[in-house]
């Protein structure tokens, strides 16, 4: 397994010569042996191997620049999911306890047990974490907490996944509902409206389609279908929803992504993934082929800056590895990392 990352850089985990690489424009292996999992940060990087978690960040002095993230008083492969944010990481450890890690304080601190288990009821513990403004948290009784607090749960509706951008969450039904929370300024909830919304409601733009992918990062969100159709909305000030037809910056409902090629004509595309970054999109399709739209200011995109700035539209990314080799691969911040066989 291997791990290619593209995007914005401040630590000495991509350099040339001594010097750090702010913008890696292409897709460049991660130079970390053993590496198993591989997290973008803030301005940072979470770097799993095995079960240690590691973080690589700008070197300060007498700091090292790849230090192991050890919860205090617990054994070095302690954690089990790290949801990393501006400043902190909340992690959760293998025993279900919640820790939020002040990265630049380097400071500890338990978040109180916001899960209230009785004898009589089935024993309720997180599956899921993720943060941008706030920690939220998907248990495997499919509620949600916005941490410590439980959201109105809409009824008979189990939640199977979270995803979550600056100031909001999107949130996937069992049933393939969506339904979104937080703050809709920039249309980024898709109730074709800018207000706020402090509990999940559901995107009635989707109601009857089944979406099997959720993503949300920034101002902006997007979703599959189990038809392989994708579907953004949000802000759009770099081109990030791939929508050539949105005049305004702000498209406030879902609306159907069409692809086409280097000629302008329409293809037909099955999307398989999409993966949201704080202003860009990428997409996966039934070939393992890659799409991407919005901005490459960094190189988020893995392709050189001077020839793609940003985009408007999908188009097909190149990359250094056949698409069937793709494993995975994930968008955060400024930066999207591959994950291949």
């Amino acid at each position: 397994m291997s791990f290619y990352y593209a995007g914005f850089n401040t630590n000495a985990l991509f350099s040339k010569d001594g010097n750090i690489i702010l913008a890696v424009d292409s897709f460049t292996t991660v130079p970390f042996p053993g590496i198993t999992d591989f997290q973008i940060g803030w301005s940072y990087f979470l770097v799993w191997k095995e079960d240690g978690l590691y973080i690589s960040r700008k070197s300060e002095e007498d700091s090292k620049e790849i230090e192991l993230v050890q919860i205090p008083d617990k054994s070095l492969n302690s954690c089990k999911q790290a949801a990393p944010g501006r400043d902190n990481v909340v992690i959760l450890s293998k025993d279900n306890e919640l820790w939020r890690y002040k990265i630049y304080e380097n400071s500890w601190k338990k978040v109180d047990n916001f899960i209230f288990n009785s004898n009589e009821s089935e024993n309720e513990y997180p599956v899921k974490i993720a943060q941008g403004g706030c920690t939220v948290v998907l248990t495997n009784l499919g509620r949600v907490f916005n941490v410590p607090t439980l959201v109105d749960m809409p009824k008979r509706v189990r939640f199977t996944d979270i995803a979550c951008g600056f100031d909001h969450t999107v949130l996937l039904a069992g049933n393939g509902d969506i339904y979104s929370m937080g703050m809709g300024t920039r249309g980024q909830l898709g109730h074709n409206d800018l207000e706020d919304c402090d509990n999940p409601r559901l995107i009635e733009a989707l109601a009857g389609i089944k979406v099997v992918e959720i993503s949300a990062a920034g101002w902006h969100s997007a979703v599959v279908t189990d038809q392989g159709d994708l579907y953004t909305w949000g802000w759009n000030t770099k081109g990030e929803l791939g929508l050539l037809s949105l005049e305004s910056k702000v498209s406030a409902v879902p609306t159907l992504v069409h692809f086409t090629d280097e000629r302008d004509e329409t293809v037909e595309i099955l999307v398989k993934k999409v993966r949201c970054g704080n202003t860009f999109t990428v997409c996966t399709t039934d070939d393992g082929t890659l799409w991407g739209c919005g901005c490459n200011k960094y190189g988020q995109l893995g392709q050189p800056r001077e020839r793609l700035a940003a985009t408007s539209k999908f188009v097909k990314l190149d990359v250094p590895v056949k698409p069937t080799s793709i494993r995975d691969f994930k968008c955060r911040e400024w930066g999207t990392v591959l994950v291949t066989d």
